[in-house]
């Protein structure tokens, strides 16, 4: 377990917290909600091929879409088979039906090292993690812009969070489901939960965590609605 902690440290933790202080020093205007908004476009560049290829994926499932409905209609009395023919036919065109979720699985580890960033970096005896070439401020004041304590929850940031996550999710995937998705259509279950489900616990986990986390998402997302408009229309062009 120890080596487990001492990786986790070293590759996530570490890194983001002195990516921060970094920008929080060297910003010409010292501000932490500043900080994080460079530090969130920096980890989207460095995440970029993962979301071009989610994608792209999406943009394949949109296409598959009307032998998708074939099948659920050919097998609408019997969910099970449903779902076998389902991934049968995914399988066969080469398509990942998971590939709109599996981004959100994939920075999991690096929200909840951003958190304990956003916990604990408040703290100065954190500062002594900081790297030889980083300089340390002393202390890092968690109110951005002069109105917001990034340390405490948001209940505000939190819904512009889940916002940001419920616009990104439905304009990434190919088809939203308008209604419940049916016992067995996996992909459509597991896009229903990130289209719905996630920014309502968003909402509800923003009273409680560090409204710098709701930023980090927040900016995220809206980059990355920014990207997925850029690259519709590069493709629509390319048609």
């Amino acid at each position: 377990m120890n080596s487990i902690t001492y990786l986790y440290t070293e590759v996530l933790w570490r890194p983001l917290f002195n990516g921060l202080v970094w920008f929080y020093t060297t910003l010409p205007w010292q501000d932490l909600g500043l900080a994080i908004i460079v530090l969130t476009l920096v980890i989207r560049l460095i995440l970029s091929p993962l979301f071009l290829k989610m994608q792209k994926s999406q943009r394949d499932l949109a296409v598959l879409q009307p032998e998708i409905e074939k099948v659920q209609n050919q097998h609408k009395n019997n969910k099970g088979a449903q779902g076998k023919a389902l991934m049968e036919l995914y399988a066969e065109k080469k398509v990942n039906p998971f590939g709109g979720c599996l981004i959100i699985l994939i920075q999991l580890p690096l929200l909840i090292a951003l958190f304990q960033v956003f916990q604990k970096g408040f703290d100065p005896a954190q500062l002594s993690y900081l790297y030889s070439f980083v300089k340390n401020p002393g202390a890092l004041n968690p109110v951005s812009f002069g109105l917001v304590d990034l340390s405490k929850g948001n209940l505000f940031f939190g819904v512009i969070a889940a916002l940001s996550q419920f616009l990104q999710t439905k304009l990434s995937t190919a088809q939203a489901a308008p209604q419940p998705p049916a016992q067995g259509d996996f992909a459509k279950i597991l896009r229903w939960q990130t289209l719905y489900l996630f920014p309502a616990l968003i909402i509800i986990w923003s009273s409680s965590l560090p409204s710098a986390l709701a930023l980090y998402w927040t900016v995220l997302n809206t980059f990355g609605i920014i990207q997925e408009t850029i690259m519709r229309r590069v493709w629509n062009k390319n048609v």
